[in-house]
């Protein structure tokens, strides 16, 4: 098992061109794989009318950091 942060995220656009990453929730989950991390989240995190559309998994364990999966919805 290791553990993992899932990310949800909005891209905001400003009036001048250009946009940003808006975090709307992080959670820090325990699975035993990405895909098991984010399904869990998916299910923690009441995603109606928030219009994610980028979602980020991070493996947080203590030996291995790096970015597990990205996903854009």
């Amino acid at each position: 098992m290791s553990k993992f942060r899932v990310s949800f995220y909005k891209t905001l656009r400003h009036a001048s061109g250009h946009s940003s990453k808006h975090l709307l929730r992080q959670l820090d989950l325990t699975s035993d794989s990405p895909s098991g991390a984010l399904v869990a989240a998916e299910g923690l995190f009441d995603q109606r009318g928030s219009e994610i559309d980028c979602v980020e998994v991070v493996n947080i364990s203590p030996a291995t950091h790096g970015v597990a999966n990205t996903a854009s919805a």
